[in-house]
């Protein structure tokens, strides 16, 4: 059996919570929002998949969280991917057993304490041990206090999955070291201006041709496609998983918006720049009115007909303080 001691603070999305575990066991001491910030960890999102259900998806958080938080504090990063869950499984025994805790990308279809009938891979859980015994891994998940369990075939099966945004395959990252960098104030300008950056600019490698739209563009075939959801065979389902996908299941409200906005008051003591220039602020004004959105869209799930006119409304709103607070923070010295 090999445990490790548990670092875990239970928190509001399980990536950022994930890096928030490693940088405290490495000795960092990060908060959640720093580190979700650190990661540049806003996004949006417009997919179009007619042959799937919902057949319309809005997702607010970056593709590359982990890859961003790594390196910009210096630390090389990759997912490790393996060709056979039985050869993940062996790999994530002999990491655990160099004594450092994992993290590990996920289906949550497959973890026991979930008892979800969703496929959701890209879910990100610690792991900080195992018995190979009884069969089970120990892990922690974002806001739950307790050390779970999960079973080894449970496991592997978690770990290979794929939706029409991720394809895992094992995903396991698990450095032996962290620290923390020496120029705070810069790294922490860079990530600020890196995420409004590709917000407005869009993704690299991302298009209307392959059914996903990124950045205020994404709000912007929202804006125009919206009112026609009333004529989506799911426009109920639609409504209902694009209020969960912003509000809840892990954003910690109001699409991230509001855990941002944590960061941007904890990244001004490093640079006061962001406090003069009103960005936490800015940034809670996002939020709450991406939660409105929320909540208008939950609504609408609700009733008998269809009718997305206050939506429409919303994501004008929406789009209108994306725009101006990552303008301004993209001026920024």
């Amino acid at each position: 059996m090999t445990k490790i001691p548990v670092s875990h603070h239970p928190g509001r999305h399980c990536a950022s919570t994930g890096l928030c575990n490693l940088a405290d066991f490495h000795g960092i001491g990060w908060t959640e929002s720093m580190c979700f910030g650190l990661g540049a960890g806003l996004g949006i999102w417009y997919v179009s998949f007619p042959g799937i259900s919902p057949s319309r998806m809005v997702h607010v958080r970056s593709l590359d969280i982990e890859a961003s938080f790594f390196n910009r504090i210096g630390q090389p990063f990759a997912w490790e991917q393996f060709k056979t869950p039985e050869e993940s499984e062996q790999v994530l025994c002999d990491k655990l057993d160099l004594g450092a805790p994992v993290i590990l990308q996920t289906d949550i279809y497959h973890l026991p304490y979930y008892d979800s009938n969703t496929h959701y891979p890209g879910h990100v859980i610690t792991v900080w041990g195992y018995d190979r015994d009884n069969k089970v891994f120990f892990v922690t998940d974002t806001e739950r206090e307790a050390v779970l369990q999960v079973p080894f075939e449970k496991m592997q099966k978690a770990r290979f999955s794929a939706d029409g945004l991720l394809n895992i395959q094992g995903n396991l990252f698990a450095p032996q070291s962290l620290s923390k960098p020496e120029s705070m104030p810069l790294i922490i300008i860079h990530a600020v201006k890196e995420n409004s950056r590709v917000i407005i600019e869009g993704y690299d490698g991302i298009s209307e041709a392959n059914d996903i739209v990124g950045g205020l563009c994404a709000l912007e075939k929202w804006e125009m496609e919206i009112l026609n959801w009333k004529n989506l065979k799911d426009w109920r389902w639609a409504a209902r998983f694009t209020y969960q996908a912003t509000e809840k299941r892990g954003t910690g409200g109001g699409a991230f918006r509001l855990l941002y906005a944590d960061f941007l008051n904890g990244a001004a003591e490093y640079v006061p720049e962001i406090l003069s220039r009103g960005l936490p602020q800015q940034m809670r004004e996002v939020g709450l009115a991406w939660r409105e959105l929320a909540v208008v869209l939950k609504n609408i799930s609700e009733r008998s007909v269809p009718d997305f006119t206050e939506a429409y409304d919303g994501i004008q709103k929406v789009k209108h303080l994306e725009s101006a607070y990552h303008k301004n923070a993209l001026t920024m010295r």
